[in-house]
């Protein structure tokens, strides 16, 4: 396969018959991922002649880690992991801002790849671990040369992958995440995402399969996987040197001043004015300016088990601040 043949194109859906795995492939025109959300930024290539015909590109998933042998890509130069609704969006725009970059927001031909070892209907004998290799190779090509950096933020629930994550890339920066409790529980109280409901993601995924929790209760279902998010993330602090803390509550600035040292990646001048101005609008709504009420209450007892994870990354990340 001749580079120039997979130009713009991306594995874009996985399916699945009786056994049998392929993936249908999407012409992105060059068009970069800048969006809050992955899918706001494939939305715009939907209406190109070559995705809206009635023939649909489709291959075996076997031709993956081939097809990408022969692509000029950038490596990862960081992975964003996050608890949610802790600045990672922010975060993620703001390195979309400078057009060296390619930041991939929770791709989600990526987190099927992952979920596959949890499909009881998985029985191939392609190596998993190589197809999700191919297709970062794939998402990170850069024919014309101007890409030098590749982010890939991940879906929350990818915290409990980082183990397979640091196996397939050993020497690339882990960015964590992660904010107080109770702030990510308004937040998820206000509009909640996926993971904050309980059965639309899996609980195994969630790593809470083992808890005894009311479908019914939400904020229930949502402390457990927080707890587990947390507790994921000081494991891999104390195991892990190439990975660094961030706190939402460090404010975007700081936030990234200390990604840009850990990751060895240089913005100018423009960049963070830009970050600056942006820093002050909604993150999934950048028409919004940014607001948020900080009530004055009591720890409630159920988020208690949270904060006591939370207090112990502080010191995690106090630590970390202390020794750079």
């Amino acid at each position: 396969m001749n580079e120039s043949h997979l130009k713009h194109w991306i594995p874009y859906q996985l399916n699945e018959n009786e056994g049998n795995y392929s993936c249908r492939w999407l012409y992105t025109n060059g068009v970069p991922f800048t969006g809050p959300f992955f899918n706001e930024s494939i939305n715009k290539c939907l209406s190109h002649p070559y995705n809206s015909n009635a023939f649909k590109p489709s291959t075996d998933l076997s031709v993956l880690p081939e097809w990408s042998s022969a692509l000029n890509s950038i490596a990862p130069t960081a992975f964003i992991f996050h608890v949610s609704r802790c600045g990672s969006t922010l975060i993620s725009q703001s390195l979309c801002l400078n057009n060296h970059h390619i930041v991939l927001p929770e791709v989600p031909f990526i987190d099927e790849l992952l979920r596959l070892n949890k499909n009881r209907n998985w029985s191939s004998p392609l190596n998993r671990e190589e197809l999700i290799k191919a297709v970062i190779k794939i998402y990170g090509q850069t024919t014309e040369g101007l890409r030098k950096h590749l982010f890939i933020k991940t879906d929350s629930w990818h915290i409990h992958f980082m183990p397979l994550l640091r196996k397939l890339y050993p020497h690339v920066p882990f960015i964590l995440l992660y904010r107080k409790p109770d702030e990510v529980m308004r937040s998820h109280q206000k509009l909640r995402g996926m993971q904050a409901v309980p059965g639309v993601i899996p609980n195994e995924l969630l790593g809470i399969e083992n808890e005894k929790i009311s479908p019914a209760d939400f904020d229930g279902h949502t402390i457990k996987v927080l707890e587990n998010y947390f507790k994921a993330f000081i494991l891999a602090s104390q195991q892990d040197p190439m990975s660094l803390l961030l706190n939402y509550n460090e404010g975007i600035i700081n936030m990234m001043q200390r990604f840009c040292r850990f990751t060895g990646v240089e913005l100018n001048k423009a960049d963070w004015a830009q970050i600056e101005t942006r820093s002050g609008f909604n993150a999934k709504y950048p028409d919004q300016v940014f607001h948020e009420e900080q009530p004055d209450e009591a720890i409630p007892v159920y988020q208690q088990q949270a904060f006591n994870f939370y207090h112990e990354l502080e010191e995690l990340r106090k630590a970390q601040i202390a020794n750079t």
